[in-house]
């Protein structure tokens, strides 16, 4: 109705600007301190002394929390242009596709998933490296699909039992430890649950190609999809750094949130605060950036591994760790790209905040099916109102502010069925909107 209160996701307050990496003075010292806060931490941990005799210690916490005091360590706005963003980081003037690579672990999807994520993919004309971990009892007809769209089939082998052992629940509480018998974790990395060992395997598929030489993607699998080729589409907006984390919507959604504002709370004791929400599922980079992310992402999982109170039972942690990391500065030249604004586009909020309401719309009028609720006419390709500035009604695909397509769209689960004849008809016909038209 003319009273439905709008929810305008292209007026936010999302910052336009990197936070504060464009000031490479600033950066540098922000990273000698903290790598020697880090080399205190890793001293408490090992229970040893800067003259390594071993001592009594009763707190393995960082003892260094970053306040408000501190608070330019974590907040501070950039003093650069976004043209000396670009000479600054970029190690390339161009990034080709057919040496690039998307990543992802996709173990136990159904053949609608690798459908929508390959299939749109390769609809972009992208011919470069397509390197996906499946089970290793996957159907055939997954593979035939798979090894038909040249995708690197790695198949991934799980651990009897998981050796990780959490300790810190969901409520924040120090419990007992717990049974991790229902946790997933890969033969080769049992101590680690899956969404950390993803990193460590993703390097080592990176080892095995050495022709990945360009740009890579570490992405989420099961809920995305693509619109346009990622690696072109950097090169047209001048983001070819050596590291790319995407901001999600901001200031809706920050790091006060409960995913990571409590694992790193209780395993760091510090808040990272009020500062946009980075996605770990969407990473983007140049080869030797994302191998840096990843080691750095590794060595920090193995350090959490050591105290009780940083092993925390919830499988979203890598999140905090990810955000920790970026927020401390520990990433080695690090883009934080704002919402909306680079290749990869996280739209879980607003696809949330979207099913949300058309959930209460439905109600309203007495319906329970929400699949393609608001397609009328059967105009499957305006799949969502005008009125929250997501979509081209006449492609249905999701766009960035500027009104161009997202190269790549993720955590379009949280439409829930909205989409659900749009996505049915682009496997149909190819995703026949996923290329530029001249």
């Amino acid at each position: 109705s003319s009273n439905d209160q709008v929810l305008d996701f292209n007026n936010t307050g999302s910052s336009n600007m990197p936070i504060y990496y464009l000031n490479e003075k600033v950066r540098n010292a922000r990273h000698q301190l903290w790598k020697k806060i880090v080399q205190d931490e890793e001293g408490r941990v090992n229970g040893k002394s800067k003259n390594g005799t071993v001592e009594e210690s009763d707190n393995d916490e960082d003892e260094s929390p970053v306040n408000e005091q501190n608070s330019d360590v974590l907040v501070e706005s950039s003093l650069g242009s976004s043209a000396s963003a670009s000479a600054l980081y970029s190690t390339k003037s161009h990034w080709d596709s057919s040496k690039s690579a998307v990543l992802g672990l996709a173990t136990g999807l159904s053949l609608g998933d690798y459908q929508n994520f390959v299939g749109s993919l390769r609809a972009t004309g992208f011919p470069g490296h397509i390197i996906l971990g499946i089970a290793k009892d996957a159907p055939k007809y997954i593979v035939d699909y798979l090894t038909k769209q040249n995708v690197t089939i790695q198949f991934v082998e799980m651990a009897e039992k998981c050796t990780y052992d959490g300790a810190i629940g969901h409520d924040g509480e120090p419990g007992k430890p717990i049974d991790t018998s229902h946790w997933h974790c890969p033969k080769d990395f049992p101590d680690f649950k899956i969404t950390w060992a993803r990193f460590p395997i993703y390097k080592q598929w990176l080892e095995q190609c050495p022709d990945c030489t360009d740009g890579i993607v570490l992405t989420d699998v099961r809920d995305a999809y693509f619109q346009r080729d990622p690696f072109t589409t950097a090169v047209k907006l001048q983001m070819q750094h050596p590291l790319m984390v995407f901001e999600e919507i901001y200031p809706e959604l920050d790091n006060t949130h409960w995913l990571t504002d409590f694992p790193v709370k209780f395993c760091k004791n510090i808040t990272v605060g009020n500062v946009p929400m980075l996605c770990s599922g969407s990473v983007m980079g140049s080869r030797e950036g994302i191998i840096d992310y990843i080691d750095t992402m590794v060595d920090e999982f193995n350090l959490w591994m050591k105290s009780e109170r940083c092993r925390i039972n919830m499988p979203g942690d890598d999140q905090s760790v990810h955000n920790y990391l970026y927020y401390t500065n520990r990433l080695k030249n690090a883009i934080a790209i704002p919402h909306r604004t680079g290749p990869l586009h996280v739209v879980g909020w607003q696809a949330a905040r979207v099913f949300e309401r058309a959930q209460e719309e439905a109600k309203g009028q007495g319906v329970s099916n929400l699949a393609n609720f608001y397609v009328k006419d059967d105009n499957w390709k305006n799949w969502l109102p005008e009125k929250y500035g997501l979509l081209d009604p006449n492609t249905g695909l999701l766009l960035n502010k500027d009104g161009s397509p997202s190269a790549q769209a993720h955590q379009v689960d949280r439409f829930g069925d909205l989409n659900k004849k749009w996505i049915t008809r682009m496997n149909e016909e190819g995703w026949s909107y996923n290329k530029d038209r001249l």
